[in-house]
């Protein structure tokens, strides 16, 4: 079953972290879980479950009493989402400024930093000397529109 919508909420997110982490929970067992670390009522998280099974975000096992659930995709394939999306609402001239600033904002161990390095060296091998604007006119900061 494919996910029909990749858009996960925040609150949405908090309890797919508990899923990623355990799958297979029954439902008391989530709520048990997540009332145990946030400060939801058990209504808020079968609303939540519901939405995220609606998106076919997670999938029911009926087989078994009380039911269980497992994620349709992994926290990596999540992620890769988020990130896309993200990257699609941007001008293609700013995603460098984009991926500085997740660089400069977070904690990254020496390996991080020599990993990132290597694929940096890599890229630049194929990397074009200008990208293009995709946005559409009167939508961009960049100038590339302007005459």
């Amino acid at each position: 079953m494919t996910p029909s919508n990749t858009d996960i909420s925040n609150a949405e997110w908090q309890l797919m972290r508990i899923i990623w982490t355990h799958p297979g929970l029954t439902s008391r067992q989530l709520i048990d879980d997540a009332q145990s670390i946030l400060p939801w009522k058990e209504g808020t998280i079968k609303s939540l479950l519901h939405r995220l099974l609606q998106k076919n975000l997670l999938r029911q096992d009926k087989t078994v009493r009380p039911y269980a659930y497992y994620p349709t995709l992994s926290q990596k394939e999540a992620l890769d989402h988020s990130f896309q999306d993200l990257m699609q609402r941007v001008c293609n001239k700013q995603r460098q400024m984009i991926i500085s600033q997740l660089i400069a904002d977070n904690d990254l161990t020496q390996a991080d930093c020599q990993d990132l390095m290597q694929q940096l060296r890599d890229k630049l091998k194929t990397a074009p000397q200008n990208i293009e604007c995709q946005c559409p006119p009167h939508q961009c900061t960049c100038q590339s529109h302007c005459p």
